[in-house]
């Protein structure tokens, strides 16, 4: 089983996220694209254009479906046993009355790729799973 866990924490006009993988499903992926290994426990590929594509392309978030992707700003990339993490945060400008998601973090190369989030807003918390055939979802914020 492939699984990634998201968390989202919508606090006024900061939102933090933090997204765990398992990187050896990372170097999977890798290898699927270019034929070719690679060790993703090094800040050298974390840092890199493929990956950095990659990610950016299979999760964002915006006001709507078709909008502008809010810009993450990478607060830190760690390894932990055989998981990387990535912690995030989006300044807004105002908030907004919704929030789009998508979320397809490896499902083009895992079939039983599994992708947890859950997000926190005013005190109240929900979990969504999104996978192969879900992966957006748009929340009602007010």
């Amino acid at each position: 089983m492939h699984v990634s866990i998201v968390n989202i924490t919508i606090d006024g006009l900061l939102v933090n996220i933090s997204v765990s993988t398992y990187i050896d499903d990372w170097e999977t992926a890798y290898f699927h694209f270019f034929g070719d290994t690679i060790l993703m426990r090094s800040q050298r590929h974390i840092n890199g254009d493929w990956f950095r594509s990659y990610f950016e392309d299979s999760f964002f978030l915006s006001t709507e479906k078709g909008g502008d992707k809010f810009e993450f700003v990478r607060d830190t990339a760690y390894f932990e046993d055989l998981r990387l993490t990535l912690e995030m945060h989006i300044k807004l400008n105002r908030k907004p009355n919704s929030l789009y998601i998508y979320n397809s973090i490896l499902t083009d190369i895992f079939p039983d790729q599994t992708n947890l989030l859950i997000y926190s807003v005013g005190g109240r918390e929900k979990g969504i799973k999104f996978d192969y055939h879900k992966k957006e979802e748009v929340l009602k914020l007010r």
